[in-house]
């Protein structure tokens, strides 16, 4: 192991295992300003210490993982070897797929697991849960999925499935993304996944 990555390695054990604040485990409201100090940092100026290297860091201007030339032996938390490392951390990563339903009652302690898809595994995608975000498989079955409006602000009712109820209902669906079970017409929303749950 070079002594640089030893370096790193020890700082990060010593800096989220010893008390440092984590951006991924840590208490309700926090967790989201500790991750936005973890990534809004710029890489840490210090004197020259051996060849420039390559690595990455997040840029909260562009909200992009950007490559720099780290040439000194000082590391912050935003300075990663990898873009797929900064990525993991900072990046918005959006993955495939719909979050399950947030449970109505929560009945384990109020921790979050995650603060986007990216730092999920596998397919996993960050989802809420109650008072929190964690880690959750996406829903694969469109009929399952919630109703979902989408970021635009048009008022269009269109329908969805509700799996719980086993019935077509109206939504007000904003116009654009949202998810598949999204219908123009009741009969659409039946023929799809109606017969499937009797």
């Amino acid at each position: 192991m070079r002594s640089d990555d030893f370096a790193r390695s020890s700082f990060l054990f010593f800096f989220f295992f010893l008390g440092g604040p984590s951006p991924f485990w840590t208490d309700g409201p926090s967790a989201s300003s500790q991750f936005v100090d973890m990534c809004s940092t710029f890489p840490a100026e210090s004197e020259s210490c051996g060849e420039p290297k390559r690595r990455f860091f997040y840029n909260t201007t562009s909200q992009r993982c950007e490559p720099f030339l780290h040439r000194g032996c000082t590391w912050n938390l935003n300075q990663f070897y990898t873009i797929e490392e900064c990525q993991r951390h900072c990046g918005k990563i959006e993955k495939p797929g719909s979050c399950p339903p947030s449970p109505m009652v929560i009945t384990t302690e109020c921790l979050t697991g995650c603060m986007h898809d990216g730092s999920c595994p596998d397919d996993q995608k960050c989802c809420s849960f109650g008072c929190a975000l964690r880690c959750s498989d996406p829903l694969k079955d469109l009929c399952r999925m919630p109703p979902e409006k989408g970021p635009c602000h048009a008022n269009i009712q269109n329908w969805y499935y509700d799996w719980q109820t086993r019935r077509c209902k109206r939504f007000t669906f904003g116009g654009c993304l949202g998810n598949k079970n999204n219908f123009k017409k009741r009969k659409e929303c039946q023929l799809r996944c109606a017969r499937r749950s009797t």
